[in-house]
Parts: structure tokens; sequence; C-alpha cells
């Protein structure tokens, strides 16, 4: 029999940071065609698994945003956004849904991870956020105490029953009212500032709320689509695009040959880069890696 305790410790010996476990319960909020029992009929337990990303990935970060060397911005893509650590959270979901079909006999289906993916089929971030891994920030993104923003997850559903984890309920790792770093940081101005507008959901009874996104301003930052956000050329030239004007350019920009996406999407990161959750200052303010942001 495979319990909870079995689980995680394969998962961490395939080299994954985090790992926890939801109960089919707290998915009852699940917009239409997400819920993992739609995906998966008869799942009772929703497997979350993490990777830190490197300090060293986020430090190339810092030398792109700070010092202008764009050129690194290739490793942040690789190591960091869409090739490592996604390849590592496929082989780590797969092993363990072939874990668990091995050892019990009961059904587990991996779920795409990262941004080359034939589409979502759940959410991960809400699904690490249900497994207990951390919370939502104000930026959207998932917030561990461990590491911050500064995580990627993967998702196995299953038809185990396993014990879940009790959602997180430690110390404060996000107060929008008093940080803004997030929404100052932002190239386009594509996160809603704390007060102005946001968007919430609620799991077992706890409510949290964040950010509207504009995602087509966010679009502007992370497909570089002008000179100033590191682009080839001004793909385009008003600062509140369409979500049209954003089809159309990608559409006519040609295909890369730097990586495995046809259009690259990781050439911002500037939220995620500069959080000061996950002990951030100890970790680069105070060793040197970065002078902080400009705001």
């Amino acid at each position: 029999m495979v319990s909870k305790d079995n689980l995680k410790e394969f998962a961490y010996g395939l080299g994954m940071d985090l790992c926890g476990i939801a109960g089919i319960d707290r998915f009852a909020a699940a917009p239409a065609g997400t819920h993992p029992s739609e995906l998966l009929p008869g799942c009772k337990s929703v497997i979350v698994v993490g990777v830190k990303l490197l300090d060293g990935v986020i430090q190339a970060n810092f030398r792109a945003f700070e010092d202008g060397r764009r050129d690194l911005k290739g490793i942040y893509g690789t190591y960091g956004y869409t090739i490592l650590p996604n390849f590592e959270l496929t082989y780590a979901c797969y092993a363990l849904a072939r874990y668990i079909e091995k050892q019990t006999g009961r059904t587990a289906m991996p779920c795409s991870t990262g941004p080359m993916t034939n589409g979502i089929q759940t959410s991960i971030r809400h699904a690490a956020v249900a497994a207990g891994l951390g919370i939502l920030g104000w930026m959207g993104l998932v917030l561990t105490p461990e590491f911050g923003p500064r995580n990627r997850f993967g998702v196995i559903l299953t038809t185990l029953e396993l014990e879940p984890d009790p959602m997180y309920s430690g110390k404060t790792l996000c107060n929008p009212e008093k940080c803004n770093i997030c929404t100052q940081v932002c190239p386009t101005k594509a996160l809603s500032s704390y007060g102005e507008k946001s968007q919430s959901f609620t799991m077992e009874g706890r409510t949290m709320e964040y950010c509207v996104l504009d995602w087509n301003k966010c679009q502007l930052a992370t497909l570089a689509l002008t000179k100033e956000l590191g682009g080839e050329k001004d793909y385009i030239t008003t600062d509140t695009p369409t979500a049209e004007d954003i089809r159309q350019v990608q559409a006519e920009m040609p295909i890369s040959e730097m990586g495995l996406q046809h259009v690259n999407s990781w050439h911002c990161g500037k939220c995620l880069t500069y959080c000061p959750a996950g002990n951030w200052a100890a970790q680069f303010k105070k060793t040197g890696l970065s002078r902080g942001p400009k705001i």
C-alpha cells in the first residue's frame, strides 16, 4: 500500500524540492472543464510537486535588468522558464504516476507542465495552493515560504485516496498593502495596484485576493515586442495593445531559433525575480547578486 509518506519520499528521491497533496473537495469552485474529476473520473487526490529555481538562474535576470546584459536572458529561458525545470517536472510527474499505478493498481494521470504543452488541463497554481505548498501572491504567482515565487510546479491526478496536507497557514508571505514591488517593477504596468481592483477565490473557507492582470500588456514584456523591452524592433507601438494586436504580431514574427518555442515568452519575469518573499534579501541583496529593483 502506498502512503502519503511513501509517495513524498519517492518524489524527493526524483529530485523534487516540494510535494503536497490535496483532496478533491478543495476544487469545488474550479471552473467548468478544469475540475480534476472532469479530467480523471473518480479522482480522489491531487498531488503537486515543485522545484526551486536556481539562484544562479535568477541572478542572470539581475544582470539583464540591472547591467543591460540581455544576452543572459536565454539562461532564464532555458533553466528557469521553458525547458528545465519543466522537463524535470514532466519526468517526475510521469515517474510518480507510474509508481502509483504499479504499486496500487489505481489510475494516475500526469498533467502538462510549462509553456510548451498541449493546453493546460487544470490550474497548476491553484492546485499548489490546494496542496498546502503556499499561497497566491498579489502578482498571481504561487509564493512558498521556502522560495517565494521562484518555483515551478507539476500536477498528478489519481484515483488513489491519500491523506491531504493542510493548507498553508504559516507566516504572512505577501502583504500588498505595504509591499508594491511586483506592481512597481512591472515594465508595462500590467498588474493592478492594491486597492485599485482585484480578483479572488475561496478555498476551504479561506479567501485569497490578487491583482487583475492586463494580459496584453504583460505580453508586451514577456514576448519583448519593443526595443526597450529587449526586442529586435518595435513590433507594437501602443502602450495598450489588444488581444488582436498580440495575435497579429505573433503571426508575423519569425520562428525563433533560440529554443523550443516558436515565439520566446521568457523575456521578462521581473515580478518573480524581485519579489521579496522567500528570503530574497538574504539570498540576493546581501550577497551582492542584486542591487535591488529600480522603482
